[in-house]
């Protein structure tokens, strides 16, 4: 029996079987071995219309499509329990990012992780349209892998490194969350945290050095953060620009999740940093549900 088994948390993986969402097993594995989750592995059929269940006269038409994605699923769940994780698999049909958020609530999950179809060009603000949905509409964090992303999808889960995690603050709640959540993911990697902030050219560092302060001391991050830097310019470039010349691993930084126009401007620097990382994004929105990533592993199986 798999030693995870009792999690009654689990972290969620969506995959529609393109090269980002391959990307996104080997990382799904190992923050869930890392975290103390099961996993449960979900794609979705996007049914005709008027498909409304798997009756014999509405199947007909998904059955080439079910019977490749079975395959598929199978595979996930066996790399997962080769790497020690529990692991199980959900088949639906129906409009995606309502199946991801609705099984996401059913399961109780910690984290969400998938990859994204981020666009250039001309549509270069937006994000596939799923992963839009899920990033503004869930209930606990979002680790994205962009399509563009480094890495081979190959690649073993425990050879995965993302022990530097590249914190971006705006020093607002859902900031204090994510800064939280990546001090956890640091001592349990291990790793380190490198925190940074955006500001327009008339900040100074000495200006902001008390935020500083109350955030390290609200996150209970001061044992895992290696750095404090204050940087200039555009947001999104800053941070990605930064992200590559520290070698980050992992890029952690909030979002309010607000509607509209308004959400919509404060997402785009998020936005814009997912569709240009060369590494993964988690994404924390403010009101998560879970104050921490991770469950407590019983006592008999520590290491």
């Amino acid at each position: 029996m798999n030693t995870r088994a009792r999690a009654t948390r689990t972290l969620l993986l969506a995959v529609d079987f393109s090269r980002p969402a391959s990307r996104a097993v080997p990382y799904a594995v190992k923050l869930a071995s890392t975290l103390n989750l099961s996993l449960t592995v979900v794609h979705v059929l996007q049914a005709p219309p008027g498909f409304t269940s798997w009756r014999p006269a509405g199947r007909r038409s998904l059955n080439p499509l079910r019977t490749k994605a079975l395959l598929e699923l199978g595979r996930v769940v066996r790399v997962a329990n080769d790497n020690q994780v529990a692991a199980e698999y959900k088949l639906l049909a129906g409009v995606p990012e309502e199946i991801i958020l609705q099984t996401a609530d059913e399961v109780r999950a910690a984290l969400i992780v998938m990859g994204t179809h981020g666009r250039a060009g001309p549509d270069r603000l937006k994000l596939g349209s799923v992963a839009d949905a899920v990033l503004r509409r869930a209930h606990c964090p979002v680790f994205t892998i962009h399509a563009a992303a480094g890495g081979h999808p190959a690649v073993h889960p425990l050879r995965l490194n993302l022990g530097r995690i590249l914190v971006a603050t705006d020093f607002l709640p859902s900031s204090a969350v994510a800064l939280r959540h990546a001090a956890e993911l640091a001592r349990l990697l291990p790793g380190e945290v490198l925190l940074v902030h955006v500001a327009d050219a008339d900040s100074t560092r000495t200006g902001l050095e008390k935020q500083f302060r109350q955030a390290l001391s609200a996150s209970r991050a001061d044992d895992v953060v290696g750095e404090q830097l204050l940087l200039h310019g555009d947001p999104a470039e800053s941070i990605l620009a930064h992200a590559t010349r520290t070698k980050a691993r992992l890029i952690v930084m909030g979002t309010q999740g607000r509607r509209g126009m308004e959400r919509l401007i404060l997402g785009s620097v998020a936005s814009a940093v997912i569709r240009g990382a060369r590494c993964p994004v988690l994404v924390v929105r403010n009101g998560g549900r879970h104050r921490r990533l991770a469950l407590p592993v019983p006592p008999a199986h520590r290491q």
